[in-house]
Protein backbone atom coordinates (compact mmCIF):
# COMPACT_ATOMS: atom_id res chain seq x y z
CA UNK A 1 0.00 0.00 0.00
CA UNK A 2 1.22 3.96 -0.96
CA UNK A 3 1.77 6.13 2.24
CA UNK A 4 -0.64 8.91 2.61
CA UNK A 5 0.57 11.62 1.05
CA UNK A 6 1.66 14.27 3.26
CA UNK A 7 -0.44 17.88 4.12
CA UNK A 8 1.57 19.48 1.98
CA UNK A 9 1.04 17.30 -1.49
CA UNK A 10 -2.99 17.54 -0.48
CA UNK A 11 -2.75 21.00 -0.33
CA UNK A 12 -0.86 21.13 -3.54
CA UNK A 13 -2.98 19.12 -5.73
CA UNK A 14 -5.82 21.61 -4.30
CA UNK A 15 -3.89 23.99 -6.01
CA UNK A 16 -3.66 22.21 -9.09
CA UNK A 17 -7.74 21.89 -8.77
CA UNK A 18 -8.28 25.58 -8.20
CA UNK A 19 -5.96 26.74 -11.17
CA UNK A 20 -7.80 26.43 -14.40
CA UNK A 21 -4.48 27.89 -16.76
CA UNK A 22 -2.53 24.78 -15.50
CA UNK A 23 -5.92 22.34 -16.56
CA UNK A 24 -5.74 23.04 -20.29
CA UNK A 25 -2.68 21.73 -22.68
CA UNK A 26 -0.59 25.37 -23.58
CA UNK A 27 2.24 25.97 -25.87
CA UNK A 28 5.80 26.62 -24.27
CA UNK A 29 6.37 30.64 -24.69
CA UNK A 30 9.68 32.01 -24.07
CA UNK A 31 9.76 34.54 -21.57
CA UNK A 32 12.50 37.70 -23.27
CA UNK A 33 15.11 38.21 -20.52
CA UNK A 34 14.13 35.04 -17.89
CA UNK A 35 17.77 33.63 -16.45
CA UNK A 36 18.53 30.32 -17.39
CA UNK A 37 19.46 27.81 -14.63
CA UNK A 38 22.92 28.23 -15.10
CA UNK A 39 22.38 31.96 -14.96
CA UNK A 40 21.11 31.09 -11.71
CA UNK A 41 23.40 29.31 -10.30
CA UNK A 42 25.92 31.98 -11.56
CA UNK A 43 23.84 34.72 -9.84
CA UNK A 44 23.71 33.06 -6.51
CA UNK A 45 27.64 31.97 -6.61
CA UNK A 46 28.50 36.13 -7.49
CA UNK A 47 26.20 36.94 -4.63
CA UNK A 48 28.12 34.16 -2.49
CA UNK A 49 32.00 36.13 -3.57
CA UNK A 50 30.55 39.31 -2.85
CA UNK A 51 29.72 38.57 0.71
CA UNK A 52 25.91 39.07 0.97
CA UNK A 53 23.57 36.04 2.10
CA UNK A 54 22.19 33.44 -0.50
CA UNK A 55 20.36 30.47 -0.11
CA UNK A 56 20.49 28.76 -3.47
CA UNK A 57 17.48 26.70 -4.50
CA UNK A 58 18.39 27.60 -8.39
CA UNK A 59 19.77 24.06 -9.59
CA UNK A 60 21.14 21.54 -7.14
CA UNK A 61 24.09 19.69 -7.69
CA UNK A 62 23.86 16.49 -5.71
CA UNK A 63 27.22 17.30 -4.02
CA UNK A 64 25.56 20.22 -2.14
CA UNK A 65 24.45 18.22 0.44
CA UNK A 66 27.81 18.27 1.46
CA UNK A 67 28.54 14.45 2.04
CA UNK A 68 30.52 11.73 0.23
CA UNK A 69 29.85 8.91 -2.02
CA UNK A 70 30.09 5.41 -0.28
CA UNK A 71 33.87 5.08 0.80
CA UNK A 72 33.98 1.74 -1.21
CA UNK A 73 32.63 3.00 -4.48
CA UNK A 74 36.80 4.22 -5.31
CA UNK A 75 37.51 0.69 -5.01
CA UNK A 76 34.73 -0.68 -6.99
CA UNK A 77 34.96 1.36 -9.84
CA UNK A 78 38.76 0.32 -10.45
CA UNK A 79 36.96 -3.14 -9.60
CA UNK A 80 34.61 -2.71 -12.99
CA UNK A 81 37.23 -1.66 -15.42
CA UNK A 82 39.34 -4.39 -14.81
CA UNK A 83 36.31 -6.46 -15.42
CA UNK A 84 35.45 -4.92 -18.43
CA UNK A 85 38.65 -5.11 -19.68
CA UNK A 86 39.22 -8.42 -19.16
CA UNK A 87 35.50 -9.36 -20.74
CA UNK A 88 37.18 -7.94 -23.99
CA UNK A 89 36.57 -4.19 -23.49
CA UNK A 90 40.13 -3.40 -24.35
CA UNK A 91 39.65 0.58 -25.08
CA UNK A 92 38.91 0.54 -21.16
CA UNK A 93 41.97 -0.82 -20.53
CA UNK A 94 44.84 1.39 -17.93
CA UNK A 95 48.01 2.86 -19.75
CA UNK A 96 50.84 4.69 -18.55
CA UNK A 97 52.59 7.66 -20.23
CA UNK A 98 49.03 8.72 -21.29
CA UNK A 99 47.55 11.70 -19.81
CA UNK A 100 44.19 10.26 -19.17
CA UNK A 101 45.30 6.72 -18.25
CA UNK A 102 43.16 5.23 -21.24
CA UNK A 103 44.66 4.46 -24.72
CA UNK A 104 43.78 7.04 -27.14
CA UNK A 105 40.58 5.99 -30.03
CA UNK A 106 37.87 7.09 -31.26
CA UNK A 107 35.74 5.09 -29.62
CA UNK A 108 32.59 5.92 -30.43
CA UNK A 109 30.67 3.77 -28.10
CA UNK A 110 31.11 0.81 -25.20
CA UNK A 111 28.79 -2.09 -25.39
CA UNK A 112 29.41 -3.36 -22.50
CA UNK A 113 28.65 -0.52 -20.22
CA UNK A 114 25.49 -0.43 -22.71
CA UNK A 115 24.62 -4.12 -21.96
CA UNK A 116 24.90 -3.15 -18.23
CA UNK A 117 22.85 -0.04 -17.75
CA UNK A 118 20.14 -2.05 -19.84
CA UNK A 119 19.75 -5.06 -17.42
CA UNK A 120 20.08 -2.41 -14.93
CA UNK A 121 16.53 -0.76 -16.15
CA UNK A 122 14.93 -3.96 -16.54
CA UNK A 123 15.10 -3.90 -20.20
CA UNK A 124 14.39 -7.34 -21.32
CA UNK A 125 15.73 -8.94 -24.80
CA UNK A 126 17.23 -6.65 -27.76
CA UNK A 127 17.47 -3.01 -26.93
CA UNK A 128 18.66 -0.61 -29.73
CA UNK A 129 20.79 2.08 -27.89
CA UNK A 130 23.37 5.01 -27.90
CA UNK A 131 25.83 6.35 -24.82
CA UNK A 132 26.49 10.06 -24.90
CA UNK A 133 28.47 12.35 -22.74
CA UNK A 134 25.86 14.54 -21.12
CA UNK A 135 21.43 14.73 -20.78
CA UNK A 136 21.62 17.63 -22.94
CA UNK A 137 23.41 15.95 -25.60
CA UNK A 138 21.12 12.52 -25.63
CA UNK A 139 18.70 14.68 -25.83
CA UNK A 140 19.35 16.87 -28.69
CA UNK A 141 19.86 13.45 -30.54
CA UNK A 142 16.65 12.01 -29.80
CA UNK A 143 14.91 15.04 -30.93
CA UNK A 144 16.68 15.36 -34.34
CA UNK A 145 15.48 11.20 -34.36
CA UNK A 146 11.98 12.00 -33.85
CA UNK A 147 12.08 14.90 -36.22
CA UNK A 148 13.89 12.08 -38.92
CA UNK A 149 11.19 9.87 -37.92
CA UNK A 150 8.01 12.02 -38.57
CA UNK A 151 9.69 13.96 -41.91
CA UNK A 152 10.47 9.85 -43.28
CA UNK A 153 6.31 9.06 -42.59
CA UNK A 154 5.73 12.64 -44.17
CA UNK A 155 3.93 14.49 -41.38
CA UNK A 156 3.08 18.29 -42.30
CA UNK A 157 5.28 20.67 -40.48
CA UNK A 158 5.30 22.75 -37.53
CA UNK A 159 6.62 19.72 -35.21
CA UNK A 160 5.82 19.30 -31.48
CA UNK A 161 6.72 17.78 -28.61
CA UNK A 162 4.07 17.08 -25.70
CA UNK A 163 5.77 17.47 -22.04
CA UNK A 164 4.28 17.04 -18.84
CA UNK A 165 2.04 20.39 -16.93
CA UNK A 166 5.81 21.60 -15.53
CA UNK A 167 8.43 20.98 -17.36
CA UNK A 168 12.47 21.28 -17.01
CA UNK A 169 13.08 24.66 -18.82
CA UNK A 170 16.33 23.20 -20.70
CA UNK A 171 14.11 21.15 -23.49
CA UNK A 172 13.08 24.90 -24.21
CA UNK A 173 16.40 26.59 -25.83
CA UNK A 174 16.78 22.66 -27.27
CA UNK A 175 13.57 22.39 -29.31
CA UNK A 176 13.93 26.04 -30.81
CA UNK A 177 17.45 25.52 -31.69
CA UNK A 178 15.70 22.25 -33.60
CA UNK A 179 12.40 24.55 -35.05
CA UNK A 180 10.65 21.76 -32.41
CA UNK A 181 7.34 23.98 -30.44
CA UNK A 182 6.41 21.99 -26.95
CA UNK A 183 2.99 21.96 -25.87
CA UNK A 184 2.41 21.32 -22.02
CA UNK A 185 -0.11 18.71 -21.18
CA UNK A 186 -3.10 19.69 -19.12
CA UNK A 187 -3.23 18.91 -15.82
CA UNK A 188 -5.71 16.10 -14.39
CA UNK A 189 -7.24 15.85 -11.21
CA UNK A 190 -5.53 12.78 -9.27
CA UNK A 191 -2.07 13.14 -11.17
CA UNK A 192 -1.26 16.69 -9.96
CA UNK A 193 1.87 17.89 -11.87
CA UNK A 194 2.20 14.68 -13.75
CA UNK A 195 1.47 13.48 -17.51
CA UNK A 196 -1.41 11.05 -17.70
CA UNK A 197 -3.58 9.23 -20.57
CA UNK A 198 -6.24 11.27 -20.35
CA UNK A 199 -3.65 14.73 -20.50
CA UNK A 200 -2.12 13.44 -23.72
CA UNK A 201 -5.21 12.57 -25.34
CA UNK A 202 -6.41 16.15 -25.00
CA UNK A 203 -3.05 17.94 -26.22
CA UNK A 204 -3.44 15.76 -29.40
CA UNK A 205 -6.40 17.02 -29.94
CA UNK A 206 -5.34 20.52 -29.29
CA UNK A 207 -2.21 20.42 -31.23
CA UNK A 208 -4.60 19.03 -34.09
CA UNK A 209 -6.94 21.58 -34.06
CA UNK A 210 -3.96 24.22 -33.51
CA UNK A 211 -2.57 22.61 -36.90
CA UNK A 212 0.73 21.08 -35.14
CA UNK A 213 1.96 17.25 -35.61
CA UNK A 214 2.84 16.08 -32.16
CA UNK A 215 5.92 13.89 -33.02
CA UNK A 216 6.88 12.42 -29.46
CA UNK A 217 5.83 12.91 -26.11
CA UNK A 218 7.90 13.17 -23.04
CA UNK A 219 6.92 12.27 -19.59
CA UNK A 220 9.27 12.93 -16.89
CA UNK A 221 9.56 10.61 -14.54
CA UNK A 222 10.24 11.25 -11.16
CA UNK A 223 9.12 14.91 -12.41
CA UNK A 224 11.83 17.96 -12.66
CA UNK A 225 10.49 19.98 -11.46
CA UNK A 226 8.06 18.70 -8.74
CA UNK A 227 9.35 15.43 -7.74
CA UNK A 228 6.22 13.30 -8.98
CA UNK A 229 6.29 10.28 -10.73
CA UNK A 230 4.01 7.62 -12.43
CA UNK A 231 2.72 4.21 -11.34
CA UNK A 232 3.23 1.59 -13.65
CA UNK A 233 -0.11 1.89 -14.51
CA UNK A 234 -0.46 5.07 -15.57
CA UNK A 235 2.95 4.61 -17.74
CA UNK A 236 1.10 1.91 -19.58
CA UNK A 237 -1.26 3.80 -19.97
CA UNK A 238 0.01 6.29 -21.67
CA UNK A 239 2.27 3.92 -24.01
CA UNK A 240 -0.96 2.58 -24.83
CA UNK A 241 -2.82 5.91 -26.28
CA UNK A 242 0.65 7.04 -27.96
CA UNK A 243 0.94 4.00 -29.94
CA UNK A 244 -2.65 4.64 -30.96
CA UNK A 245 -1.77 7.52 -32.73
CA UNK A 246 1.59 6.24 -33.87
CA UNK A 247 3.45 8.68 -31.28
CA UNK A 248 6.68 7.63 -29.46
CA UNK A 249 6.82 7.70 -26.41
CA UNK A 250 10.33 8.79 -24.78
CA UNK A 251 10.61 8.50 -21.17
CA UNK A 252 12.82 10.74 -19.23
CA UNK A 253 14.09 8.82 -16.15
CA UNK A 254 17.26 10.77 -15.44
CA UNK A 255 16.61 11.48 -11.54
CA UNK A 256 14.92 7.99 -11.17
CA UNK A 257 17.75 7.08 -9.15
CA UNK A 258 16.64 9.34 -6.18
CA UNK A 259 13.45 7.70 -5.69
CA UNK A 260 13.12 6.14 -2.74
CA UNK A 261 12.13 2.66 -4.67
CA UNK A 262 15.12 2.87 -6.79
CA UNK A 263 15.27 3.71 -10.46
CA UNK A 264 13.81 0.30 -11.65
CA UNK A 265 10.82 0.56 -9.73
CA UNK A 266 10.65 3.78 -10.11
CA UNK A 267 10.48 3.67 -14.08
CA UNK A 268 9.02 -0.37 -14.18
CA UNK A 269 10.54 -0.95 -17.92
CA UNK A 270 10.54 -5.02 -16.80
CA UNK A 271 6.91 -4.63 -15.89
CA UNK A 272 6.46 -2.55 -19.26
CA UNK A 273 8.08 -5.17 -21.09
CA UNK A 274 5.74 -8.01 -19.62
CA UNK A 275 2.24 -5.98 -19.66
CA UNK A 276 2.99 -3.93 -23.17
CA UNK A 277 2.05 -6.16 -26.75
CA UNK A 278 4.80 -6.21 -28.77
CA UNK A 279 3.39 -3.09 -31.23
CA UNK A 280 3.34 -0.49 -28.39
CA UNK A 281 6.51 -1.75 -26.68
CA UNK A 282 8.03 -0.93 -30.17
CA UNK A 283 6.99 3.13 -29.63
CA UNK A 284 8.52 3.24 -25.89
CA UNK A 285 12.03 4.98 -25.33
CA UNK A 286 13.75 5.54 -22.20
CA UNK A 287 16.47 8.60 -21.71
CA UNK A 288 18.70 8.51 -18.73
CA UNK A 289 21.38 10.03 -17.03
CA UNK A 290 23.46 7.69 -15.37
CA UNK A 291 26.00 9.57 -13.29
CA UNK A 292 24.12 12.81 -12.31
CA UNK A 293 23.84 11.54 -8.92
CA UNK A 294 27.30 11.58 -8.48
CA UNK A 295 28.16 14.82 -10.30
CA UNK A 296 26.22 17.82 -12.53
CA UNK A 297 29.85 17.72 -14.19
CA UNK A 298 31.15 14.80 -15.40
CA UNK A 299 28.13 12.40 -16.50
CA UNK A 300 27.00 10.34 -19.14
CA UNK A 301 23.81 9.95 -20.76
CA UNK A 302 22.12 6.99 -22.83
CA UNK A 303 18.93 6.71 -25.17
CA UNK A 304 17.42 3.30 -25.38
CA UNK A 305 14.57 2.06 -27.50
CA UNK A 306 12.70 -0.63 -25.88
CA UNK A 307 11.46 -2.68 -29.23
CA UNK A 308 10.86 -6.46 -29.98
CA UNK A 309 12.09 -8.20 -32.64
CA UNK A 310 9.91 -7.02 -35.46
CA UNK A 311 8.69 -4.10 -34.19
CA UNK A 312 11.98 -1.90 -33.91
CA UNK A 313 11.93 0.20 -37.50
CA UNK A 314 10.26 3.60 -35.25
CA UNK A 315 13.62 2.86 -32.90
CA UNK A 316 16.01 1.93 -36.15
CA UNK A 317 15.03 5.02 -37.14
CA UNK A 318 15.31 7.34 -34.34
CA UNK A 319 18.21 6.13 -33.41
CA UNK A 320 20.18 6.24 -36.77
CA UNK A 321 19.11 10.07 -37.19
CA UNK A 322 20.95 10.29 -33.14
CA UNK A 323 24.34 8.11 -34.11
CA UNK A 324 24.32 10.81 -37.27
CA UNK A 325 24.47 13.76 -34.68
CA UNK A 326 26.83 11.95 -32.82
CA UNK A 327 29.50 11.54 -35.44
CA UNK A 328 28.77 15.20 -36.47
CA UNK A 329 29.63 16.55 -32.73
CA UNK A 330 31.77 13.77 -31.16
CA UNK A 331 29.49 13.71 -28.09
CA UNK A 332 30.99 10.13 -27.18
CA UNK A 333 31.41 9.43 -23.78
CA UNK A 334 34.73 9.56 -21.97
CA UNK A 335 35.77 5.88 -21.17
CA UNK A 336 36.28 6.81 -17.26
CA UNK A 337 32.45 8.20 -17.11
CA UNK A 338 31.40 4.89 -18.70
CA UNK A 339 33.33 2.64 -15.97
CA UNK A 340 31.76 4.93 -13.19
CA UNK A 341 27.74 4.19 -15.32
CA UNK A 342 28.50 0.94 -15.18
CA UNK A 343 30.21 0.73 -11.47
CA UNK A 344 27.08 2.82 -9.89
CA UNK A 345 24.51 0.33 -11.84
CA UNK A 346 26.70 -2.45 -10.44
CA UNK A 347 27.35 -1.45 -6.72
CA UNK A 348 26.05 -4.01 -4.45
CA UNK A 349 22.63 -2.75 -2.76
CA UNK A 350 22.21 -0.75 -6.01
CA UNK A 351 22.56 3.63 -6.92
CA UNK A 352 21.86 4.38 -3.59
CA UNK A 353 23.88 2.08 -1.67
CA UNK A 354 26.53 3.50 -3.81
CA UNK A 355 25.73 7.38 -3.26
CA UNK A 356 26.11 6.24 0.44
CA UNK A 357 26.24 9.00 2.65
CA UNK A 358 25.46 11.64 0.39
CA UNK A 359 21.76 9.98 -0.61
CA UNK A 360 21.04 9.48 2.99
CA UNK A 361 21.45 13.23 3.26
CA UNK A 362 19.65 13.82 0.12
CA UNK A 363 16.94 12.29 1.38
CA UNK A 364 16.92 13.84 4.90
CA UNK A 365 16.35 17.19 2.84
CA UNK A 366 13.57 16.10 1.37
CA UNK A 367 11.95 14.97 4.53
CA UNK A 368 13.01 18.29 5.75
CA UNK A 369 11.64 20.40 2.84
CA UNK A 370 8.19 18.34 3.58
CA UNK A 371 8.26 18.64 6.90
CA UNK A 372 8.81 22.53 6.73
CA UNK A 373 6.21 22.87 4.42
CA UNK A 374 3.80 20.46 6.31
CA UNK A 375 4.16 22.87 9.44
CA UNK A 376 3.25 25.81 7.56
CA UNK A 377 0.66 24.95 5.81
CA UNK A 378 2.29 25.71 2.27
CA UNK A 379 1.80 23.15 -0.55
CA UNK A 380 4.19 21.20 -1.72
CA UNK A 381 4.75 18.33 -4.27
CA UNK A 382 8.67 16.59 -3.25
CA UNK A 383 8.72 13.30 -4.38
CA UNK A 384 11.19 10.93 -5.67
CA UNK A 385 14.08 13.81 -6.97
CA UNK A 386 16.07 16.30 -5.08
CA UNK A 387 13.21 18.85 -6.59
CA UNK A 388 9.61 20.22 -5.64
CA UNK A 389 7.52 22.45 -5.76
CA UNK A 390 5.37 24.72 -4.02
CA UNK A 391 2.87 27.06 -4.45
CA UNK A 392 3.87 30.30 -2.60
CA UNK A 393 0.26 30.84 -1.40
CA UNK A 394 -1.66 31.12 1.80
CA UNK A 395 -4.35 28.65 2.76
CA UNK A 396 -6.86 30.07 1.13
CA UNK A 397 -4.80 30.20 -1.96
CA UNK A 398 -4.11 34.13 -1.66
CA UNK A 399 -0.84 34.44 -3.05
CA UNK A 400 1.89 35.31 -0.58
CA UNK A 401 4.57 37.26 -2.67
CA UNK A 402 3.94 40.61 -3.86
CA UNK A 403 5.18 43.90 -5.42
CA UNK A 404 5.76 47.52 -3.65
CA UNK A 405 2.03 47.96 -4.74
CA UNK A 406 0.62 45.31 -2.69
CA UNK A 407 -0.28 43.35 -6.24
CA UNK A 408 0.59 39.62 -6.66
CA UNK A 409 3.80 39.31 -8.70
CA UNK A 410 2.69 37.86 -12.17
CA UNK A 411 6.09 38.04 -13.79
CA UNK A 412 8.90 35.28 -13.43
CA UNK A 413 11.36 38.10 -13.10
CA UNK A 414 10.22 39.98 -10.61
CA UNK A 415 8.92 36.40 -8.85
CA UNK A 416 13.35 35.86 -9.33
CA UNK A 417 13.98 39.71 -8.11
CA UNK A 418 11.74 39.85 -5.16
CA UNK A 419 13.13 36.50 -3.92
CA UNK A 420 16.38 37.57 -4.29
CA UNK A 421 16.57 40.92 -3.09
CA UNK A 422 14.23 40.41 -0.23
CA UNK A 423 15.22 36.98 1.01
CA UNK A 424 18.44 36.29 -0.26
CA UNK A 425 16.89 33.29 -1.94
CA UNK A 426 18.19 32.32 -6.04
CA UNK A 427 15.07 29.94 -6.93
CA UNK A 428 13.75 29.31 -9.99
CA UNK A 429 10.19 30.20 -10.74
CA UNK A 430 7.15 27.86 -11.87
CA UNK A 431 7.17 30.74 -14.56
CA UNK A 432 10.24 28.95 -16.00
CA UNK A 433 8.78 25.68 -16.01
CA UNK A 434 5.05 26.31 -17.30
CA UNK A 435 3.02 29.23 -19.76
CA UNK A 436 0.18 28.75 -17.35
CA UNK A 437 -0.87 32.48 -15.39
CA UNK A 438 -0.86 30.11 -11.86
CA UNK A 439 3.25 29.43 -12.51
CA UNK A 440 3.89 32.26 -11.39
CA UNK A 441 2.46 31.53 -7.84
CA UNK A 442 4.93 28.19 -8.27
CA UNK A 443 8.72 28.26 -7.09
CA UNK A 444 10.81 25.44 -7.38
CA UNK A 445 12.93 23.90 -3.98
CA UNK A 446 15.71 21.54 -4.56
CA UNK A 447 16.88 19.40 -1.68
CA UNK A 448 20.15 19.01 -2.58
CA UNK A 449 21.57 21.47 0.15
CA UNK A 450 22.09 21.04 3.93
CA UNK A 451 19.72 20.40 6.91
CA UNK A 452 20.54 24.48 7.78
CA UNK A 453 19.67 25.28 4.28
CA UNK A 454 16.33 23.84 4.69
CA UNK A 455 15.58 25.84 8.07
CA UNK A 456 16.50 28.38 6.06
CA UNK A 457 13.81 28.39 3.34
CA UNK A 458 11.13 27.56 6.39
CA UNK A 459 12.55 30.60 7.68
CA UNK A 460 11.63 32.66 4.42
CA UNK A 461 7.87 30.79 3.80
CA UNK A 462 7.33 31.45 7.29
CA UNK A 463 8.14 35.11 7.06
CA UNK A 464 5.85 35.02 3.53
CA UNK A 465 2.78 33.70 5.78
CA UNK A 466 3.54 36.72 8.83
CA UNK A 467 3.38 39.30 5.96
CA UNK A 468 0.92 38.01 4.79
CA UNK A 469 -1.16 38.07 7.94
CA UNK A 470 -0.59 41.70 8.40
Amino acid sequence: MSPSPSPSAVALERFVAQSPGLRVPRFSVPVPGLPTLPDLKKMARDRRAAGLPVIDQSAGDIDDVGQPLHPDLPAWIAETRARLVAGGASELRPTTGDAYGYPGNYQQQYPAVLAILGQSWGIAGPAVAMHTVSGRAVLDCAFRGLIARAQARGLAQPYAIALDPLAWSGYQPLAADLGLELVHLPAVAGHGLSASAQGLVETLEFARDQGRAIIGALPVVPSNPSGTGLSADDLVALAETAAVSQIPLLIDGFYSPLDPRGHAACVPMAELHARLAPEVLGHVGLVVGETKVASSQNKTASLFWCAPTGHDALARAVLHQANERLKATNLYPRPQEAVVAAALHTFPGGVQAAMGPRYVALDGARQAMRNQCDRLGIPLSIGGSFYGTAALVDGAGAPLLRGDDGQPLADARAVIAALVSRYGLVGAPGGMFSPAPEATLLVRLTAAVTLADVDRVGAILEALLDQARG
